[in-house]
This record gives structure tokens, sequence and C-alpha cells, in this order.
């Protein structure tokens, strides 16, 4: 699994931990706010209807019985009066109700009132014919009669809204009892978002940075190693050409005095040619030890590549080795040309010597996004594909330790002195190898952009 595909289950990760988070806060918020209107409802006596109705009937009862003892016109009107203002309270109070039931006896009682309303106006206006007939006992019992309905549904609604009230507090403590483990879960739910970020930055951001730490570390003391061995192999490198100068001089002087085809004059062919290989390995310490600055100049990746091919095909035949040219894209890459083809060279040779016989290698340039210097951007990659035998795990993790070689007969500078070189460039040399399949280096540089008054390779001094 990929950098990006961590990332992107981590974003998914965190959005659906928000949208819990959301979703039980709005929840929350929503039975909140029902409680409070609830709570408001019982501050505002929602629940005590029944309570207000019947006293309002009662001082309907005493107005008529008051009207009946006296007469007075102001008595009726004011029945009239606030009987029609509880018709009107009864009818806009139906909805605030909670319960069916509730709902259901209000119809009634509305019903009802309606009926004791015109009764008892029908009661108050044949007592207004009576005169000043003294105050009859059966209009205490009309009255009554006509009151006993209402009563009677008020006795059932105040029932009704106990149990209302009832229930209204034990939904209340399920409620909260609901917060407060949804609280719990949304802490939790935190916690949990809390330490997961934390391991996803630990491991995303603080783990890669020691192991980068480590391996800066480890690549510090290598280079002072390096360093310090190439200052020494600098030195004895100049120490020991000197000598081989005059050795080879004397030699040459030598074979030309002695009978070709003699015994003395293979022998001084044998170290003729033990003394070039000794001066090429003290080349190669030297070119390691202090490596020349590069000069760089805007070339394209085909035209390296093609003069590597042109100029090892041949010799590469005799093996029956095919190097072959995949035709490369467009691109341009700012280098020392000299300095990539030696690099280039070196690969396509160690390839060459893992095949051995019968095998191909292909040259390819590909333009690809890759991280160079801390930072990704183009890249240009040089490929030296082959048919090998593929590198061992075990010499892999070696690979490009100065000194460190499989040959018999190797310096174990070569991949070394290739790193170095591509380092040289601002690019990387990488590999991918998979044994009895073959092996790839990269030569990984910056993308640069053609200018036309600049030089190319074939314009480049050799």
């Amino acid at each position: 699994m990929n950098a990006r595909t961590r990332w992107i289950g981590f974003a998914l990760m965190v959005l659906l931990l928000t949208g819990l988070v959301s979703w039980a806060a709005r929840t929350t918020w929503h039975d909140m706010q029902q409680l409070r209107r609830s709570y408001a409802a019982v501050e505002n006596d929602a629940f005590h209807f029944s309570e207000y109705i019947e006293a309002s009937l009662r001082d309907l009862q005493e107005t008529i019985l008051r009207f009946d003892s006296r007469k007075d016109p102001s008595d009726r009107a004011r029945f009239l009066r606030k009987g029609q203002e509880l018709k009107k309270w009864i009818s806009k109070h139906k909805a605030p109700l909670t319960t069916p039931s509730e709902g259901e006896l209000m119809e009634q009682i509305q019903a009802a009132f309606e009926t004791y309303l015109s009764r008892s106006i029908s009661l108050m206006a044949e007592r207004a014919k009576a005169g000043t007939t003294p105050p009859d006992n059966t209009v205490l019992e009309t009255a009554e009669n006509n009151a006993a309905p209402i009563l009677e549904l008020c006795q059932k609604l105040s029932s009704a809204e106990r149990d209302s009230l009832a229930q209204f507090l034990k939904d209340s403590h399920q409620s909260l009892g609901w917060l407060q483990r949804l609280l719990l879960a949304l802490f939790v739910l935190l916690l949990t978002l809390v330490g997961f970020v934390g391991l996803s930055v630990y491991r995303e951001l603080l783990a890669p940075l020691r192991s980068q730490l480590r391996q800066s570390r480890a690549i510090i003391q290598r280079h002072e190693k390096l360093a310090s061995l190439g200052t020494l192999a600098a030195g004895l490198a100049h120490e020991i050409r000197n000598p081989l100068t005059a050795i080879n001089v004397r030699i040459h002087s030598l074979k030309r005095s002695l009978t070709q085809g003699s015994s003395e004059h293979e022998d001084a062919t044998v170290i003729d040619s033990e003394i070039r290989r000794l001066a090429g390995i003290v080349q190669e310490f030297l070119q390691f030890a202090r490596p020349a600055e590069p000069k760089f100049v805007t070339v394209s990746a085909d035209s390296l590549l093609a003069r590597v091919q042109r100029l090892l095909a041949g010799q590469l035949e005799k093996s029956a080795i095919q190097l072959t040219l995949e035709s490369p894209p467009d691109v341009w890459i700012r280098v020392d040309p000299q300095q990539v083809e030696q690099a280039l060279i070196n690969l396509v040779q160690n390839a060459a010597e893992s095949i051995g016989r019968d095998g191909k290698i292909r040259l390819c340039a590909r333009a690809d996004k890759a991280r160079l210097a801390g930072r990704a951007r183009p890249v240009v990659a040089l490929e030296v594909r082959d048919t090998g035998k593929g590198i061992p795990p075990e010499v892999q993790k070696r690979l490009f330790d100065p000194f460190f070689t499989t040959k018999e007969e190797g310096t174990g500078l070569g991949l070394s002195i290739a790193a170095r070189i591509v380092e040289q460039q601002g690019g990387t040399l990488q590999f991918k190898t998979e044994l009895n399949r073959g092996t790839t280096f990269a030569i990984v540089l910056p993308l640069a952009e053609h200018h036309p008054d600049e030089p190319t390779t074939q314009d480049s001094p050799h």
C-alpha cells in the first residue's frame, strides 16, 4: 500500500468519524430542543387546561345566580362576554395538547360548552321575565345540571393530563439517559479520532522523518569514511602511478630488444598487460577519490543513448548480446554528457557480464515524476535493461559500497563511481532486479527544457 492510498484511507476515516460526530451532535441538539419545548409547556400550564376550564365555568355559574337574584342586565352581559372568551380560549388551546385522548376530550368539552351556553342564555331569559320573583332553587339545580357534563369531561381531562405528565416525565428521564450515553459515545469517538490522527501523523510523518534521519546519519558517516578513504586512495594512487609509468617505459624498451615469439618476449608481454591493468585500477581509484567537476549542457536523452549504443553494440555482438535502443521520447536533460556516458557504459558493461552470452540489453528513456532533492518534480529516467541472472538479495544491500565486488578481478568501484557521477548531476541511480529474469538500472535526472542555442551531445567535445 503506497502513501497515497494510506492518505486516502485516512481522509475517508476522518470524514466518517466527522459524519458520526455531526449526526450525534445534531441528534443531541434536536433532543435538547424537544425537552426545552416540553418544559416550556409545563411552565405555561399546558397540563392544567381542565383546572382553568373548571374555574371559568364556576365563575359563569355564579354570574347566572347573581343575575337570577338581582336581575341586573350587566350580569347577563358579563356572562355573555365571559362565555364567548372561554369559548374562544377552548378553541385556541386544542392544538397544543400532547395526546390524542386530550384532544378528543377538548372537542367534547367544546361541544358541551356550546350546549351549556345556549341553555344558560335561555335560562336567564326565562328568569328575566319573572321580574322580581324571588330566586327559585330550581335555577341552581338547572344551572348545575347544565354544567355537569362539562365538569365531568374536565375530570376526565384532568386524569388524562396527569397521565400525560407522568409519561412526559418518563420520556424526559429516558431522553436524558440517552443524551448521557450519546455524550459518552461522542467523547469516546473524539478520543478515538484524536488517537487515530496522532497515530497516523506519527506513522506518516514522524516515523518516516526518524527513518530519514537515521539514513541521513548513516549516509553522512559513510561519506566521511569515503572522504577519508578517497584521500588515502588518491595519495596511494599517485605514489603507485609514478613508478608504474617508469616500469611501463622500461618494459616497452625491453620488448623492442627481445626476439618476437621468444619466451622472454611473451613474459614481457604478460608483464606489460598486467601493468596496464594495474594502471587502470589506479585510474579508477583517482576517479573515485577526486571526481571531475561536471560541465553542464542541455542535451537530449536520445543523443546520449544513441552514442552509447553505437560505441558498444559491435563489441557486444562478439558475445551474441544484442544492444538495442528503444525509440525514446523527445526529452531533455542538463548534464555533463561525457560523465553520464561513462556511467551508462559502466552499466552496460555490468549488464553484459551478468548475461555472459546470448542475451539482450535495451537502452530506453522515459519521462516520469519522482522525488529529487526532497521534492517531487518531472524527471527523465535513462534505463539499462538486461536479461541476465539478476542480483541476489545479499548482494543488493552492498551493491553501491566501494570496493565490494563479486568478480574475481573487479575493484568494486564501477557502480560507486557511476552513483557518484549521477549524484553530481543532481540525480539518483536506482535499480530493480529479479533473479533469473534480469535487472534494470535507471539513471534518474531532472527534466530540462530544450534551449536550441545550447549544444547537444553531438556538439560537445569528446
